[in-house]
């Protein structure tokens, strides 16, 4: 085992293996939207109308978020220490960004689910994951 990887006990890996699959499904749904809503704009999933502004944010946020968020699983799934790393920056990012889509739909607060509980986990679990 290598310096870069995360030293998991086998009561912890249970708990890795929960978070890295909450965040798995939250970034293939966040960019599953990108996608969809290449054609005809991210708004088309919002209740209230934004701007073409708002919405190209929207969208290039939902796909950065989806696609690091799936990198940063990834190397959480391997136990790399990046993926840690990543998986906090990614869960920050999601929070920062859901407060501001708060205002835009209140909806966007399901997105802090998996961002808190991982943060969350991480601190209760760091000094076995450092």
């Amino acid at each position: 085992m290598s310096s870069k990887e995360l030293l998991i006990s086998k009561e912890q890996k249970k708990g890795l293996v929960f978070v890295v699959l909450l965040n798995f499904l939250q970034s293939f749904g966040r960019l599953s939207f990108a996608i969809l809503g290449i054609r005809g704009g991210i708004d088309q999933f919002l209740d209230a109308p934004v701007s073409d502004t708002t919405s190209l944010i929207l969208h290039v946020m939902f796909l950065f978020l989806g696609a690091s968020g799936l990198v940063a699983t990834y190397g959480l799934w391997k136990k790399q220490k990046w993926g840690f790393w990543a998986v906090i920056f990614v869960s920050v990012t999601t929070i920062i960004f859901d407060i501001w889509g708060i205002t835009i739909q209140t909806t966007a607060a399901m997105g802090f689910v998996v961002p808190v509980l991982s943060i969350c986990y991480f601190y209760l679990k760091t000094r076995g994951l450092e």
